[in-house]
């Protein structure tokens, strides 16, 4: 049996399908499983055990356009058995159609149904873990999910080493710190204010001895300044746009604490382990709040959710329409709970 996985095209949704991942690894022992992504997760892909092979899907380069696509689908022709396509675009389901596989395994929507061998209908029940919509589609193709989901990411110590080393050069100087994530990519909708990070900053660096590490894409790289030059700030250390995200996996396993909105980076925090609080105001945290079911390491999940409950959350809108009260209305007190409870 010869398996591919078309791999969902974000960070945090690369951990939320690990478990289905796992599955599809257990059900089928003796299978080759390949995974087919983006390049800005297909490192990520690569430190995975289970995963005999990544294949990068250049959207914005050599796979660009219909002539692009056309070219990623002959090159996958004629190698798999079965795919299992977890995102529910159009385009996906078609490229996997014009590549022949004989088994085409998704969601149905997007009017792709007849480009599946196996259109199935999204059940994901009100509060629900998006984990499981990874996991039935992993069912619905072989896989064995008997066991119970988990995230945990096992992070090698040639990461750690590396990060050390970014952390170096970025000025740190071995001091217990705090990694944060104050940005959310494009999504302004899901940021907390600035200056209360950096109120946050100042208390765990005064209270708890903390220094913060801030991270993100060189594109965040502007609201991290903002955030370390508030009068308020604690003295910080800005990775921003100078790791790759296996790195970040290593600076989070390193880190005493991690706290930021909800981002890929803080699904990666809670993977490798370390005590997250995360930040919640337009997105739901019933279904994408970083997984805090049983580890397959055996360690406690510490993570732990801070949000201002609101009539018009979750909204999932990427930038608020109204006054951001899911935001605003959280205090700096609520946050430092969750950061005691987490710790505790």
């Amino acid at each position: 049996m010869r398996l591919l996985l078309r791999a969902t095209n974000w960070v945090g949704d690369v951990v939320m399908s690990l478990p289905a991942l796992r599955a599809l690894r257990a059900g089928h022992p003796g299978a080759s499983l390949a995974v087919l992504a983006r390049p800005w997760v297909a490192e990520l892909y690569r430190l995975l055990p289970e995963v005999d092979e990544v294949i990068v899907e250049d959207a914005r380069g050599a796979h660009a356009g219909v002539g692009g696509r056309g070219a990623l689908a002959r090159a996958l022709e004629g190698r798999f058995d079965r795919a299992v396509i977890l995102p529910r675009s159009f385009e996906t389901a078609l490229t996997l159609f014009r590549a022949r596989v004989p088994e085409r395994i998704g969601y149905r929507g997007e009017l792709r149904s007849p480009l599946l061998t196996r259109a199935v209908p999204l059940r994901l029940a009100a509060g629900e873990h998006q984990v499981f919509q990874h996991l039935r589609l992993a069912a619905e193709a072989g896989g064995d999910g008997s066991a119970p989901p988990d995230v945990s990411w096992p992070v090698p110590e040639r990461l750690r080493d590396a990060a050390r080393e970014r952390l170096r050069e970025a000025g740190w100087d071995g001091s217990p710190f705090v990694a944060a994530h104050v940005a959310s990519f494009a999504h302004t909708a899901k940021r907390w204010d600035p200056a209360r990070y950096a109120a946050l900053f100042d208390v765990l660096s005064r209270g708890r001895g903390l220094v913060p590490v801030l991270l993100g894409s060189g594109a965040e790289a502007p609201l991290n300044r903002e955030v370390a030059s508030l009068p308020e700030a604690a003295r910080s250390v800005d990775l921003s746009g100078r790791s790759t995200l296996p790195e970040v996996l290593g600076v989070l396993s390193l880190a005493a604490l991690f706290v930021g909105n909800d981002s890929g980076i803080a699904h990666l925090a809670g993977a490798v382990g370390t005590p997250t609080v995360v930040v919640f105001g337009s997105t739901d945290p019933e279904a994408t709040r970083p997984w805090d079911g049983p580890r397959g390491d055996g360690r406690e999940p510490r993570v732990r959710v801070a949000r201002e409950r609101t009539l018009c959350a979750p909204c999932r809108s990427f930038v608020c329409p109204i006054d951001h009260r899911c935001m605003t209305g959280l205090g700096l007190p609520a946050v430092l709970a969750e950061v005691d409870a987490v710790l505790a």
